[in-house]
């Protein structure tokens, strides 16, 4: 058997102009979960990210924290197929026919990207309707493409890395609950639901041999745990 660990990345930079970078916050969460991997002892056969700058970031800070203790780390691997999907072109394709639907979002939508409640509010409500796929739009990608960019991403790992392997992957909440999906066959909106849990730099294992792969454990924070910081632990 193989061990996969699939990290969600640092927090980002919501409220700002640009969301797709690492806050601070978000690189105190990549250095300490890096110090939590070699606590543990693990060493990486291959180590892979999504192509979005959040998520080499993340990748970044640990594999440079490795090298720093003399401990050898591979190369940063980087595949689009854990790319987050674009919630942003989401949330504005659903937009009219949820103000149709509930006219009082109106009021969250002026706070949108400045309130993290009217954003989860407005941002639940679309990804729901995204995900069941009777309401998809033009030039928007949808769930089933999602799902199957992301499960092209996990076979290349396991065929790339094979019996006996340790590979970490640094994806986003939406790759990171489609690849729950793929292993353990949830349904969609569930799939969803599990999706909005994911803190950042939680750790999800799953356990693979050929092109089987079991999840193992779901959304794990001990190393943010064992700080006891307050608002160390963040979902956005």
């Amino acid at each position: 058997m193989s061990t996969l660990y699939m990290v969600r990345h640092g927090q980002a930079s919501f409220g700002k102009e640009n969301y797709d970078r690492l806050s601070k916050r978000g690189v105190e969460q990549a250095v300490i979960l890096a110090e939590y991997f070699l606590k543990l002892g693990l060493r990486f056969d291959a180590v892979y990210s999504g192509a979005i700058e959040r998520q080499k970031r993340t990748a970044l800070e640990i594999i440079g924290l490795y090298r720093g203790r003399g401990v050898r780390m591979p190369d940063l691997g980087v595949m689009p197929e854990f790319n987050e999907y674009d919630s942003k072109a989401i949330i504005k394709s659903q937009l009219a026919e949820l103000l149709d639907e509930d006219p009082a979002l109106a009021r969250e939508l002026e706070n949108i990207y400045t309130d993290r409640k009217s954003f989860q509010r407005i941002f639940e409500k679309a990804m729901v309707r995204w995900v069941i796929g009777r309401f998809d739009k033009p030039g928007v990608e949808n769930w089933k493409s999602v799902k199957a960019r992301v499960a092209k991403g996990l076979s290349a790992v396991m065929a790339e890395n094979g019996r006996g392997s340790t590979v970490l992957v640094v994806a986003s909440g939406g790759t990171i609950s489609a690849s729950v999906q793929y292993a353990i066959d949830t349904p969609d909106v569930t799939t969803m639901h599990i999706c909005w849990q994911i803190i950042n730099t939680s750790i999800t294992k799953f356990m693979y041999d050929g092109d089987r792969i079991t999840l193992s454990s779901l959304n794990a924070v001990p190393h943010l745990e064992e700080k006891n910081e307050k608002d160390i632990i963040t979902y956005r």
